[in-house]
């Protein structure tokens, strides 16, 4: 019997310390950021420099580490016209992926430091989405966890949090300067840096709180 109440009393603290874990969990990020406040603007410092800025960087194709969806080597995409013009986009230019609720307007700048505080940052010096001849990827980035000014709802549409969900076939769309592009999904990694550049659209975030590695969604545009 006392073996019993023994195995009870053990199975009764560990569903207790589960439930609290869970409980916790949605908050963890407000957590962890109060006791580490430094956190967001390291991790926006990895963001920023995971894409080198240097002319030949498109050039460089290292080897990838192993993918979380499988890699389709995708044929080279032909060059597409510009979708039509249509007043009834928003002005602002914005990423929705519908799959992860990502609904946010892309913001540019050099300063990465403030940029990031607002949202999903258009990487400077390579390609948007309406320059359809350059031979350069539109990259997009955002923080996965936010600030902890972020409110909830904002963290849901501007956050790259559940980035990870994503996988190959999965669309994305851009809607920029009133014309909506879409592209869809054919590899997604784990690594420290870029491994495709040929791709048409990247989008990354950090894998974890205090991590050089990043995950990386590699897509194509279809319309």
């Amino acid at each position: 019997m006392a073996i019993k109440k023994k195995v009870f009393i053990n199975l009764g603290v560990s569903l207790w310390i589960m439930a609290i874990i869970f409980a916790l969990f949605p908050i963890w990020p407000n957590i962890y950021y109060r006791i580490f406040p430094q956190t967001s603007e390291s991790l926006a410092s990895t963001i920023a420099y995971t894409v080198t800025k240097e002319a030949n960087a498109i050039t460089v194709s290292p080897t990838p580490t192993p993918s979380i969806s499988p890699k389709i080597t995708p044929s080279p995409t032909p060059q597409m016209p510009l979708p039509d013009f249509d007043p009834s986009l928003p002005e602002e230019n914005g990423l929705i992926i519908d799959k992860i609720g990502v609904r946010g307007e892309i913001h540019e700048g050099d300063n990465w430091q403030e940029t990031l505080k607002k949202g999903i940052w258009r990487v400077p010096n390579f390609s948007s989405p309406d320059l359809p001849q350059s031979n350069q990827p539109v990259i997009i980035a955002a923080h996965r966890w936010g600030y902890l000014d972020w409110s909830a709802s904002f963290r849901k549409l501007n956050s790259f949090y559940n980035l990870p969900k994503l996988s190959t076939g999965d669309k994305i769309e851009i809607v920029w300067n009133q014309r909506k592009f879409e592209y869809t999904v054919y590899s997604t990694t784990v690594d420290t840096s870029i491994t495709d550049y040929k791709a048409n659209l990247i989008l990354y975030t950090c894998q974890l709180w205090n991590s050089p590695t990043r995950f990386f969604v590699y897509a194509n545009r279809i319309k």
